[in-house]
């Protein structure tokens, strides 16, 4: 204790002489003041608060304050200023010696130290962030507003915010929030509320999250001084918004939004009152209300629904609203907002309000309910309404081009992502989702839309059905469980769409031979082929005129890699010449290869690009017929139905384009081997469409004489 009062005794002595050095000083250099100033910094520290202490300190307070030192221009001596008297007010507390004018001039000058805290690598960053500890533990600013510094004030809070970083230790934005939380627990102005509130919507904007963070902070530790000013602030702008003077009433939703994350007591009285916006004539309000409450709904763990009940009941209503605009935000809101509650008994009146948009009588409606649904069936697949996903499909069959195609696109991107989830072993193969396909087979009907031709609806299945990086394997076993639920139209549509492209992948090599006999020979008649021959091949476009003159431009082409790109894809010895059971993979690099002989500007490209898709093997190749034989074969199939499903299947492919099964004779061998076949009568129908394709070993078998047998028999 002696010690300790020795030291105190010493550090006085140094203050006390630096400042009757300084104040017998008339003018006063740089360098002596920085050296004295720091000499007397050094040895505050070891003074304790006692206004005993006031005669060792007076003569340099007085010093500081006739040199006009708290106005000095210079960055070193104005910091050193500005620790020394907050050291004098921390010693002298609670009576510092000063009047409100020089407290004034305090005030200012430590409020620049704080605009300088962002600069965390000056060297001065460890005093200012001493001078912004001392005055939080002083609360030296509560008096701010007592001496007429309310400009001051708002300043500093303005400064906070904006000085605020994420690499700040978290002693800084405490530091912060204990110098601001008492002020506005002695007086709240809607000016420091706008600061405040300003700041809350930072996080919306994408800005620093600090100044995000420190209004969040503050709004939680004065929600009580705050609340009556933020319930009339916020009421105000939802009953009579043009009666507010502050610029935030244009963000009052986002603002209800982020108070509620944050302090939602505070708007106990605020948020019964949207239901006035429900129901409001002005559209734009109606729809930000149902935004906003849709996102208040799907808050995690603050039960919203439950607790506003009658409001949630007057938001299912917008579901539908007279305004299509509102209709279509209440189904966007949907999604999140079944995801909050669906454990819960509200979630069916949700459910049932987005199905009755099915058949709204304005096509967007109906188009953001089908992806409303189809988003919902992605989150939640195990327990979403099988009815609820069929009642979507349906408007595959809508009047309006427009939702079916939108339907489609939704529906496509739905059975990917349940490809996806059964390829993981999330979950099995289920009837309602393997209708997708099925239903979108069917528009090939459609006479109202090309795009829903058959010459179109190739591309589909070639490109869209199907996760890219799905293996041939999972593409089988949803292929084989398609046609088990295939009624006659579905086959029908199925064959149209495989015939057209066998037929023009037999064309492209009459084409391409043709060509090859053509060069350098400009026979009349080989030309007349050639034109005869692409014309054929038009017929598999959506637009056969446009086919044809693209056509054309490619026969003027000189690049012959071109041409022998398309023959390595539509070759039938292709498959030979590869030991691989995923041929599309060569396939893709064969096509990734000709394409990148063209620049994506150039007039062809798209064409080039859908030609080479329709000469690939990318929807039926040799490969998934060797998985059909080789799963029947070996008994890999789980039930007589998906057996007699493979076997339709392969005999539906086969009767198309019989090449396929080049390649697969001793799967096909092993399989007409066995002593008891339910299926001879098929198997020898694929022997017959195939018999050019296959090997006279395998015509001429015993095995292929005991299936003759066993039919006659």
């Amino acid at each position: 204790m002696a010690i300790d009062q020795e030291k105190e005794k010493a550090a006085a002595k140094v203050i006390l002489d630096v400042g009757k050095h300084l104040s017998k000083q008339t003018r006063l250099n740089k360098d002596t003041l920085v050296k004295s100033l720091r000499k007397a910094e050094d040895a505050f520290p070891v003074l304790g608060q006692s206004s005993s202490l006031k005669p060792a300190i007076e003569p340099l307070n007085d010093s500081l304050i006739r040199h006009k030192l708290i106005q000095h221009k210079d960055k070193d001596v104005r910091v050193l200023v500005a620790s020394c008297l907050c050291q004098i007010i921390r010693v002298l507390a609670p009576d510092p010696p000063y009047n409100d004018e020089i407290l004034r001039d305090i005030y200012a000058l430590i409020i620049s130290m704080f605009a300088e805290l962002s600069d965390t690598k000056s060297p001065y960053f460890t005093r200012r962030v001493k001078i912004l500890e001392t005055v939080a533990k002083l609360k030296f600013c509560v008096v701010m507003g007592d001496i007429g510094c309310d400009d001051l004030v708002l300043e500093m809070f303005n400064i906070f915010f904006s000085v605020v970083r994420e690499n700040h230790q978290q002693s800084v934005l405490q530091s912060m929030l204990s110098i601001m939380a008492p002020i506005l627990e002695e007086k709240v102005s809607q000016p420091l509320l706008d600061v405040i509130l300003r700041n809350l919507l930072k996080e919306e904007k994408g800005a620093a999250s600090a100044s995000y963070r420190l209004a969040v902070s503050i709004i939680k530790e004065c929600t009580e001084k705050l609340e009556p000013l933020v319930q009339r602030f916020l009421t105000s702008c939802i009953l009579d918004r043009d009666s507010v003077g502050s610029e935030l009433k244009d963000y009052y939703h986002e603002l209800i939004y982020e108070i509620f994350q944050c302090a939602p007591r505070m708007l106990l009285a605020v948020i019964p009152s949207l239901s006035h916006e429900l129901l409001t004539d002005q559209v734009d309000v109606r729809i930000k209300a149902v935004n906003l409450l849709g996102k208040l709904f799907a808050l995690p763990g603050q039960h919203v629904v439950q607790q506003y009940r009658q409001l949630f009941e007057e938001f299912l209503k917008r579901f539908s609203d007279k305004s299509a605009e509102v209709r279509i935000s209440a189904l966007q809101c949907a999604k999140v907002c079944y995801t909050a509650i669906s454990s819960g008994t509200e979630a069916p009146k949700v459910l049932d309000a987005i199905e009755k948009r099915l058949l709204d009588f304005d096509d967007k409606v109906r188009i953001e309910a089908v992806i409303t649904i189809c988003d919902l069936a992605k989150s939640d697949s195990k327990h979403i309404q099988t009815q609820l996903i069929l009642h979507a499909m349906e408007r595959l069959r809508d009047k309006k081009v427009s939702v079916r195609k939108s339907t489609m696109q939704k529906l496509l991107e739905l059975y990917r992502y349940y490809c996806t989830q059964c390829s993981e072993g999330l979950i099995t193969l289920v009837e309602h989702f393997e209708q997708i396909p099925c239903k979108i087979m069917m528009l090939c009907y459609d006479k109202d839309c090309k795009d829903f031709r058959p010459q179109n609806m190739e591309l589909v299945l070639a490109e869209d059905l199907f996760p890219a990086g799905l293996s041939v394997e999972e593409r089988m076993r949803h292929w084989i469980f398609l046609f088990s639920i295939f009624k006659p139209a579905h086959e029908k549509a199925f064959s149209s769409i495989l015939s057209q492209k066998w037929r023009l992948q037999m064309e492209m090599q009459v084409y391409l031979k043709l060509r090859k006999e053509d060069k350098g020979n400009t026979s009349d008649d080989v030309q007349k082929k050639i034109r005869i021959s692409c014309r054929k091949m038009s017929a598999s476009f959506v637009d056969p005129s446009k086919a044809e003159e693209c056509f054309e431009k490619l026969q003027q082409m000189k690049d012959e890699d071109i041409f022998n790109k398309l023959f390595l894809l539509v070759n039938d010895k292709t498959s030979l010449t590869d030991n691989t059971r995923d041929l599309s993979n060569k396939s893709a690099d064969i096509r990734k290869s000709l394409l990148g002989r063209v620049e994506k500007k150039h007039p062809l490209y798209e064409f080039l690009r859908v030609l080479s898709l329709k000469c690939s093997c990318n929807i039926f190749g040799s490969e998934h017929v060797r998985l059909i034989l080789s799963d029947l074969s070996e008994k890999n199939l789980v039930n007589k139905h998906l057996e007699k499903s493979s076997i339709n299947l392969l005999l539906n492919v086969v009767s198309i384009s019989p090449s396929l099964l080049r390649g697969s004779e001793d799967h096909l061998r092993m399989l007409i081997s066995e002593e008891e076949n339910p299926f001879c009568e098929e198997l020898l129908q694929i022997l017959m469409k195939a018999s050019r394709y296959i090997s006279v070993a395998l015509r001429s078998s015993s095995a292929v004489c005991m299936l003759i047998s066993c039919i006659d028999g």
